[in-house]
């Protein structure tokens, strides 16, 4: 049997920001859905080329690598996994999402982005060296003259851009054309710092959830950009963003008038980790909805739950769903956010769209098991068809702490006991 590398079948469109380590699948949250959790912290990456399967893949969504065995089957991947582009769906949901700015960039910049990874940071992120990485982020283009003009020419494009958009004080957010580079916020040299004063902030320090939560925080606060050399320094570092320029470069024409990608910009709008969810759309209806940051428990989101769940129902149906007709497919996962409004009631706060990804195995379930309960994906046995099935997580979980990477948790307690 033959299988497509992880670089272009695993498009896991968005992740939680602090994922698992590869002991809890998704299959296991799903078998305990009322403790469920996810995925992985960074995807392993192969050579994207058709090999024999020897070896189980590992992949804490768990795609169905095994029949990606022709190049038509390939290819009709890519064409799903592109079709979840912000470029495919940003504007029928102009009103509804994020305001957008676009920085187009060429088949030569993704080859870059592509070639500074392999050279620089790739056998680093392989044996975790990690604080190498740190090391090297800003100093890596001191010995690679050939690259250092690139990076000088495209950060002067870049920062233009920049300028132009008049993002304020709160700074931006960046993604390619699919995702984020969610994986290199612990990076950043400031994480750690970030991550002790969310902690101080919460009522019990010491408890494994309000640990969790506070990680979480840090790991979306530490996305917040200001400029585009720290937008550059975060992209080339990233697994996934050099995971989704192979499969640009894999997937779509070299000649710049054909070429589609983007560098995303959008501004820094805070988002509590508690108030992010992931919704499952088949046959242009809302069939699932679920927390999407499920590693944490938040006493709030189970209060409500019903207010939530109808406001986003409501939303969908309302302001999304007819938006969408044109949109290539009837099925995909819908990424939402509800930020604060006048006061602390769900009424008052605003439902974001912040993006959409395929309806396929290789997009994070969530609470939900793309192997088990597809079914319930598809809207089957629901008793409600009006509203989706809504899963959070119910309760506190002893032992979370020891889900997430081995990598981060050392981290964590070198700092604490240093």
């Amino acid at each position: 049997m033959l299988f497509v590398s992880s670089n272009i079948v695993n498009r896991l469109a968005s992740e939680p920001l602090i994922t698992l380590n590869d002991s809890f699948t998704s299959e296991k949250r799903s078998e305990i859905y009322n403790t469920k959790m996810s995925d992985s912290f960074a995807e392993q990456l192969a050579n994207i080329k058709l090999k024999p399967s020897k070896d189980k893949t590992k992949d804490f969504s768990d795609p169905k690598l095994a029949g990606f065995i022709t190049k038509d089957q390939i290819s009709s991947y890519q064409k799903t996994a592109l079709e979840t582009n912000i470029e495919e769906w940003q504007m029928l949901l102009v009103n509804e999402t994020f305001p957008t700015v676009y920085f187009p960039i060429t088949y030569l910049d993704a080859k870059h982005f592509i070639r500074i990874f392999e050279k620089h940071f790739q056998k680093l992120h392989e044996h975790q060296l990690f604080d190498e990485i740190r090391d090297q982020m800003d100093t890596w283009f001191d010995s690679d003259d050939e690259e250092k003009a690139w990076y000088e020419q495209i950060k002067e494009r870049l920062q233009k851009t920049i300028e132009q958009s008049s993002f304020d004080q709160n700074g931006f957010f960046a993604k390619t054309s699919s995702r984020s580079a969610k994986d290199a916020c612990i990076f950043k040299k400031d994480f750690l710092q970030i991550y002790k004063n969310q902690l101080a902030k919460s009522s019990d320090p010491t408890q494994e959830n309000s640990r969790i939560t506070a990680l979480l925080t840090a790991a979306f606060l530490a996305l917040r950009l200001t400029c585009a050399s720290d937008l550059l320094t975060t992209f080339v570092i990233s697994e996934r963003i050099y995971q989704d320029m192979l499969l640009a470069t894999e997937a779509q024409n070299p000649a710049d008038d054909l070429f589609k990608e983007n560098i995303i910009l959008r501004p820094f709008i805070p988002i509590d980790v508690d108030m992010e969810f992931r919704g499952f759309v088949y046959q242009q209806r809302l069939t699932c909805l679920s927390q999407y940051n499920y590693l944490i428990y938040s006493s709030r989101l189970c209060q409500w739950k019903d207010e939530i769940l109808d406001k986003i129902n409501s939303f969908f149906n309302q302001m999304v769903k007819m938006k969408l007709d044109t949109y290539p497919s009837k099925d995909y996962v819908i990424d939402f956010a509800l930020t604060k409004g006048d006061d602390d009631s769900v009424s008052s706060m605003k439902v974001w769209v912040i993006e959409l990804n395929p309806f396929m195995q290789t997009t994070d379930g969530a609470l939900f098991s793309w192997q088990h309960e597809k079914h319930l994906l598809e809207g089957q046995s629901n008793d409600d068809e009006t509203k989706p099935l809504f899963r959070m997580t119910e309760k506190v979980r002893p032992g979370s702490w020891s889900m997430l990477p081995n990598s981060v948790r050392q981290w964590v307690k070198n700092d604490e006991n240093s």
